[in-house]
């Protein structure tokens, strides 16, 4: 079955799958609610599942699965990288991202056809899982991390600053600044938690826990320091200060 709420998306997993000759798809669906109702009536053997979509996200989509006692093995499609964590996370046979290249697609496919004779364990798996994480939070309780070659996870309340860096994204924390896996500040913004965090600008996003003073500075500007490892200071315009200190209950 192919999950998705935008038609193009759909025709093109149709197209891309149109070559594996054990492969038939029984349905076509564009929301969560649909989705649920689908798997009971088809029992597919395998999900393509959309992340984002509107209603349920594909998470969400998951858990109601659980509920309902019908979990067909599932692979996540999604245009945003940052999901990899949490499709990881529940345990899922894999995580496409789009534009889905052929020989990822053949990847994938060729993994649940190892897995498919032993469907139940699978099922168990993302059970038992389900039971400690929280599938379908709003909110990244951690960001990858890239030191060197290296990919790490670290959890948001360590994160002081996230500041945009030619076409990354780079994190100031406790533990050392990185750059992280995401492109840009929009794409990581929705998935803070806003009681946290703050933006401003097209620059940064401050986490309010890791600010540790805030001073005038020359030319009317202000100096932010904060509580990472290097004990990073940001200059603002007054605009960005007095936003941030009303944030946190100050004043200028």
């Amino acid at each position: 079955m192919i999950v998705d709420d935008e038609e193009l998306a759909r025709n093109e997993m149709r197209y891309l799958l149109s070559d594996e000759e054990d492969i038939e798809i029984v349905g076509e669906v564009a929301d969560g609610q649909e989705t649920i109702r689908m798997v009971k009536e088809k029992r597919p053997d395998l999900i393509f599942l959309d992340i984002q979509m509107p209603g349920m996200d594909g998470f969400q989509v998951m858990q109601a699965l659980l509920d309902a006692g019908t979990v067909p093995l599932i692979i996540f499609a999604t245009a945003y990288d940052q999901y990899a964590i949490r499709a990881f996370e529940v345990n899922a046979l894999d995580y496409l991202l789009k534009p889905i290249e052929k020989k990822r697609l053949r990847e994938a496919l060729d993994r649940a056809r190892r897995v498919l004779p032993r469907q139940e364990e699978f099922t168990e798996k993302i059970r038992k899982l389900a039971g400690s994480i929280k599938i379908g939070t709003r909110f990244l309780p951690k960001l990858v991390l890239r030191k060197g070659e290296a990919v790490t996870l670290i959890e948001v309340e360590k994160v002081a600053l996230l500041q945009q860096e030619g076409l990354h994204v780079k994190a100031f924390t406790s533990d050392g600044d990185f750059m992280t896996n995401y492109r840009n500040l929009d794409e990581i913004e929705v998935q803070l938690d806003p009681s946290i965090f703050i933006r401003l600008g097209g620059e940064y996003i401050i986490n309010l826990r890791r600010v540790s003073g805030i001073v005038p500075w020359s030319g009317g500007h202000y100096l932010l320091t904060l509580d990472d490892a290097a004990k990073t200071e940001v200059r603002l315009t007054r605009s960005q200060a007095k936003l941030l200190k009303n944030k946190v209950g100050g004043s200028l």
